[in-house]
């Protein structure tokens, strides 16, 4: 396939999300091939403890150090990010409210696909992406197709 996966990690004081290893197990099933690249964004000593803990993981670990990012401020993030991520290529989020918040206007920014709430992946060929995503707070469970072409940004649960 050739893309890189791009993984957002949220983290407080040091420790980042679990939610960190679900979004490198979603990019080892949509690509086991391709490299996985943790994106962090903060400031200080917990930013670098977090991507300590990340390197031991992940292929890369893209750090994003900035007084102003104590903080995380999904607008100012998403500016940011669209100015540092390639276009084209796959982005993971958590799906929680700060990334609802982040990941469909980064989706516009880097002019790719958004697909929300995803939960797993039946396959990926070529530009297509088959995945499953939850609806309706969970009762209702949907197969997607997705043209990711241009990119993709996703939602993971």
């Amino acid at each position: 396939m050739g893309r890189e996966i791009f993984a957002y990690i949220i983290h407080k004081e040091g420790v980042p999300d679990d939610s960190a290893l679900e979004l490198l197990s979603a990019a080892l099933q949509i690509d086991p091939k391709a490299p996985a690249t943790a994106v962090v964004a903060g400031s200080g000593s917990s930013l670098t403890a977090v991507c300590s803990e990340l390197v031991r993981s992940y292929d890369r670990v893209w750090k994003i150090d900035q007084e102003n990012l104590g903080y995380p401020n999904a607008a100012v993030i998403g500016f940011l990010l669209e100015r540092v991520l390639p276009k084209g290529e796959i982005v993971l989020i958590p799906h929680e409210h700060f990334g609802m918040d982040l990941a469909p206007g980064l989706s516009v920014r880097l002019e790719s696909a958004f697909l929300s709430d995803v939960i797993a992946f039946e396959s990926i060929e070529e530009d297509r992406l088959l995945a499953v995503r939850e609806e309706y707070n969970g009762m209702v469970r949907t197969h997607v197709a997705g043209n990711i072409s241009k990119g993709c940004v996703m939602t993971i649960r």
